[in-house]
């Protein structure tokens, strides 16, 4: 069953699988991209992590399940101002792409950016 889940503080697309009466939630491998990019980005926010190491997506999660612990509630991607500028028509269609999957245009513009980004630079 595909889902939209709320992972510290981002909306990712899942699959919610149910075998033997146990229940799994996995990430496609874009999401996976995208949450590793988003954590790399919110961490440095809440906590040391150090660019120039090698940090996997299973340290990052661990890092952020941690913070969250601590603070109490949801991480959120440090706020940035970007100066671009948009027809009226294409920022009517981001903002309603952004509502339709329950996030703000800003996240699922740097989210594109990003996926554009990795595709572009052939970077796995």
């Amino acid at each position: 069953m595909k889902y939209n889940i709320n992972l510290f503080g981002n909306n990712f697309d899942c699959e919610l699988r149910i075998q033997n009466n146990a229940l799994t939630i996995a990430l496609d491998e874009d999401n996976q991209k995208a949450l590793a990019s988003y954590l790399s980005r919110v961490l440095q926010k809440y906590t040391e992590i150090n660019p120039t190491e090698n940090n996997s997506l299973e340290v990052m999660v661990k890092k952020a399940i941690q913070v969250e612990k601590s603070m109490g509630g949801r991480m959120s991607e440090p706020k940035l101002k970007l100066p671009y500028e948009f027809a009226p028509e294409v920022k009517e269609k981001l903002i309603e792409c952004a509502d339709l999957q329950d996030t703000s245009a800003t996240q699922l513009l740097i989210r594109l950016i990003d996926q554009k980004y990795q595709e572009v630079m052939n970077t796995n």
